[in-house]
């Protein structure tokens, strides 16, 4: 097992274990939601109108009014949380994804590149003017070749 593998296993790894968390997460969070959404949809309207007692509030209360700040206040947060969680889990599911795509890629030798017209790297397709040592020169399309190593070649095609 070469360092390049280890590196890419213990990724891998890292990227399971914190998709997990965020998996758990999301599920606490979504069960939070649920559970303020049926409370709401339970309450019958005098329960949350401030207006059903004598029809119109005399005095202001400030410790009511607080408490229910508050619970505006915890409701966005857990909702904003929730939304977050959401975003983080697929952001975790596409790295693992890529993670796991690239510690099974197979890394082309100097052997493998002779004789090739044309490789991709992340940037796309590229024409090759010359395989060297450690490398792959390209024509850019102006005065001057560039070098991809061989560990960025993704695809080769004679």
């Amino acid at each position: 097992m070469t360092a390049r593998d280890d590196v890419n296993a213990r990724r891998v790894e890292r990227l399971t274990a914190q998709l997990a968390t965020e998996r758990a997460s999301l599920a606490r969070l979504t069960a939070s939601v649920e559970a303020t959404a049926a409370r709401k949809a339970a309450a019958h309207w005098t329960e949350t109108d401030s207006a059903t007692g004598s029809g119109i509030r005399r005095k202001p209360n400030a410790k009511a009014d607080a408490q229910r700040y508050a619970g505006y206040d915890r409701e966005a947060l857990v909702s904003i949380a929730h939304a977050d969680a959401v975003k983080e889990v697929a952001r975790l599911e596409s790295a693992l994804k890529a993670a796991t795509a690239e510690r099974f890629r197979v890394l082309f030798v100097r052997e493998d590149l002779i004789g090739v017209r044309a490789i991709r790297d992340e940037f796309g397709w590229h024409a090759v003017v010359k395989v060297n040592a450690k490398s792959v020169s390209i024509k850019t399309g102006y005065s001057w070749n560039d070098l991809i190593p061989f560990d960025r070649v993704l695809e080769a095609r004679a």
